[in-house]
């Protein structure tokens, strides 16, 4: 018995199939990670026995009603969360400095909308930007930029 031959041709074939395939596969990571996300919302929810829409405790809001220029713990992930407001005076952790509008049914991927905030923001010392995005189901039209401080602050950016 001899051994197979290499064939050139099914090879090249065999090549141009798998890169074709590869674009897919990210595209499957991201939308894995998607449901991971939103997962992880739902059994906060569960947790907290919040959804959106209903009434909070005093000085929560949902993260996408915060308006720019207003202060808050920053929340611990991304995402549509609610947050606590404080006095741009007081101990705080984050500051929003812009809203963004979204046009209607418009879901922008988190890298691309922080991108949009990024080249808004102002370099801060010891901030990071983020941003809070809308799920599928919010009615919210909207993300919110924030800065992220390392520390505790106790005065508004300006």
């Amino acid at each position: 018995m001899s051994a197979p031959q290499h064939d050139p041709e099914l090879f090249d074939e065999l090549m141009r199939a798998e890169r074709r395939r590869r674009p897919v596969g990210r595209v499957a990571v991201a939308v894995g990670m998607g449901v991971f996300v939103r997962a992880g919302v739902l059994i906060f929810r569960a947790v907290t026995r919040t959804t959106p829409g209903e009434r909070l405790p005093a000085g929560e809001v949902h993260g996408l009603d915060v308006t720019a220029g207003q202060c808050f713990w920053s929340p611990t992930g991304s995402g549509e969360v609610d947050v606590l407001l404080t006095s741009c005076t007081g101990r705080h952790t984050a500051e929003a400095f812009a809203v963004l509008p979204l046009a209607a049914g418009e879901y922008a991927l988190y890298q691309q909308t922080l991108d949009r905030c990024t080249a808004v923001a102002r370099p801060i010392p010891g901030a990071r930007v983020q941003v809070m995005t809308p799920f599928l189901e919010s009615s919210k039209q909207q993300a919110v930029c924030y800065y992220r401080f390392a520390a505790e602050m106790t005065a508004p950016v300006r």
